[in-house]
């Protein structure tokens, strides 16, 4: 049996020991009619290795991108992270076989961002970082953002660009209809298409700036294989060729040298082989969204089971999260 290890897997702090946040606009809960059971995983480490042992899960990288890094005050945000980042690492220093993490950042403040970082990374034992959606609707390639991206690459640590919470005024305005319910437009909007295009524009953003030119050893990676991306890098090189972008090498060079794509539990044949022909086998990795998703035993079994070598098959496993997140 292959081993196991999933990279991007979440948790939450308990209620009741969160910094206090700011007010925040309305959204839609994107735990859905479970919210509950996902709640017991999201608070809970000890149902969670439950749940890894069952379904034969070896590790779990762990991240939380939700809202606390950008709600309420500079302060608070700086605070949360900070409280975020010492549970993942108490939790990893409890169960180092069995857990790794990615940091959370107060990205609303680049620079306090980075030196969270450099803590999580230096002093926590903690394996990279997350970043969820846009900066207070900022994309990330702005010049204010990049001492983040400089952090990232000097510790030689992946950054995981998670989705986050599209806008209500976007989900209003493209992915409502009076042909379908608000029910119907806020699921598009979110899981079923609209974070997901989101996050895909954010890393053309990113590459197109020119970040990997600057960073050369900087490492991406997207969820949901690839966020979009890449069904399209051979008509993003055709037609960003057609128009000066003062970039070194085609948009697609960028993306496959420097982009790691996850499967975020969308377990289907057909993306799988996609990712595998664009990408490479080297730069890509498994992962379920737990507890969001929780797709059993699909997680080692889809993988068990998938047409592919078994050289494949153990990079896709644990091998590329294992040098990426240098878990050995």
């Amino acid at each position: 049996m292959t081993k196991i290890i999933t990279v991007e897997e979440h948790f939450e702090l308990d209620p009741s020991q969160s910094a206090p946040q700011g007010k925040q606009e309305t959204k839609v809960d994107p735990k859905g009619p479970q919210a509950n059971i996902v709640d017991q995983y999201l608070h809970n480490f000890d149902k969670r290795l439950e749940y890894m042992d069952k379904y034969k899960i070896d590790m779990q990288v762990l991240s939380n991108p939700g809202g606390p890094q950008q709600a309420g005050s500079d302060k608070q945000a700086i605070a949360s992270c900070r409280q975020i980042n010492d549970l993942l690492s108490s939790e990893i220093k409890k169960h180092p076989t069995r857990f790794a993490g990615l940091a959370a950042l107060p990205v609303n403040v680049p620079d306090a961002a980075a030196q969270e970082l450099e803590r999580a990374v230096t002093q926590l034992g903690i394996n990279g970082a997350i970043i969820g959606g846009l900066a207070n609707d900022h994309f990330l390639d702005e010049p204010q953002y990049f001492p983040i991206f400089e952090m990232a690459a000097k510790l030689d640590v992946p950054i995981y660009l998670h989705p986050g919470m599209v806008r209500e005024a976007e989900r209003k305005m493209l992915y409502h209809s009076p042909s379908y319910s608000d029910q119907v437009g806020d699921m598009i909007s979110l899981a079923g298409w609209g974070w997901h295009m989101e996050q895909g524009i954010q890393m053309l953003h990113l590459i197109l700036s020119g970040i990997f030119d600057k960073l050369p050893n900087l490492k991406l990676v997207s969820g949901h294989w690839g966020e979009f991306v890449p069904y399209f890098l051979e008509r993003l090189d055709e037609f960003t060729g057609m128009t000066p972008t003062h970039l070194d090498r085609k948009f697609s060079e960028y993306y496959r040298n420097n982009v790691y794509v996850t499967a975020s539990g969308m377990f289907t044949q057909p993306q799988m082989n996609l990712a595998l022909a664009e990408m490479r086998p080297d730069h890509v990795l498994w992962a379920e969204d737990f507890p969001f998703l929780r797709r059993e035993d699909q997680v080692a079994n889809f993988l068990e089971q998938a047409p592919i070598k078994q050289d494949v098959r153990e990079k896709i496993g644990h091998g590329n999260a294992e040098k990426l997140f240098k878990l050995n």
